[in-house]
């Protein structure tokens, strides 16, 4: 059953029945159906999320945000005081998209806003209610949308978490390996080979600083995968990008801060820059085809922590 522009309910492997997902929540353990009023609440938190973000409200922040998303709600919290431009969270005209019953691991749904401009958000359930996980995951330009109708499980034995394990090891794999030895294979004009070409740059780019980046997967952080037609997947995950910028040969400061310096000043405080360590949370959301084919339909990047020294 597919309701556009409310709700996206997948379709169970047997039988083709509309799926709902129950969800328990500590701590009375009784059962809770996920249904299109739940998902439309949690949606409309991001407007209190958006407040307090503005207001540097950072308990608050914490409350509304889960792993891996929550780590926002500390250094990148506080810095929003200090001139960091934080994240936007005023997103409205969503479409849900329903996991079935069978998804395992803790409860989730991901929805698609359309305003102000179309981007993903991922929520799951904890012990406080609903709250944020991933998030927004921004549509690049000239990126393919996935239609909230191709979003259904295929009749079948299909596990669209078997894909989902691999590709944030997949992606790391891939914006390590300039040269493609691995063989693995983006769309041509895809977001993430413009990401992989400029972390090859960048030593050159920031000349006469010394400057490497480091992508990492996130410690904790599940991937979450809808499965479509044709035995294809959707998946949202997280990986993390380490700069370590460090004045060149002769040098005791950066002559080209890779990050803006307002980013750095909130974070870091004042004073000379000697060598600055910015960690970044990279959020995708990444089409798998059946042939193994990956091509990124979102991808944001915000600051989680900058340190200088």
């Amino acid at each position: 059953m597919v309701i556009t522009g409310t709700v996206l309910g997948l379709l169970a492997a047997c039988g083709g029945l509309p799926a709902e997902t129950t969800a328990r929540e500590s701590p009375s353990h009784e059962p809770e159906t996920l249904t299109l009023a739940a998902a439309e609440a949690a949606f409309a938190d991001l407007a209190v999320l958006e407040t307090a973000w503005g207001d540097s409200d950072c308990d608050e922040v914490a409350r509304l945000l889960a792993a891996p998303i929550a780590e926002l709600g500390g250094a990148a919290c506080t810095a929003t005081a200090l001139g960091h431009e934080g994240a936007r969270f005023d997103y409205a005209e969503p479409e849900f998209y329903l996991p079935s019953r069978g998804a395992k691991g803790r409860p989730w749904f991901a929805a698609l806003a359309r305003k102000p401009d179309p981007a993903y958000f991922v929520f799951t359930q904890g012990k406080g209610g609903w709250r944020l996980a991933v998030g927004p995951i921004p549509v690049p330009d000239g990126a393919p949308e996935v239609p909230v109708t191709e979003a259904v499980v295929p009749a079948g034995d299909v596990n669209p978490q078997v894909t989902a394990s691999l590709v944030s090891q997949r992606c790391l794999t891939y914006l390590t390996d300039p040269t493609g030895v691995n063989g693995i294979r983006v769309s041509s004009g895809d977001a993430l080979r413009e990401l992989r070409d400029s972390i090859t740059r960048a030593p050159a780019k920031y000349r006469p600083d010394r400057i490497g980046v480091d992508v990492r997967l996130v410690r904790g952080a599940p991937a979450h995968a809808l499965a479509l037609p044709g035995g294809a997947s959707l998946v949202f995950h997280t990986l993390r990008l380490v700069t370590v910028q460090s004045p060149g040969p002769g040098r005791d400061s950066l002559a080209k801060p890779a990050f803006p310096d307002r980013d750095v000043r909130a974070f870091a405080g004042q004073g000379r820059l000697v060598e600055v360590t910015a960690e970044e949370l990279l959020f995708l959301a990444t089409k798998v085809d059946a042939d193994g084919r990956m091509t990124t339909v979102g991808m944001g990047r915000r600051l989680a922590s900058v340190t200088n020294g």
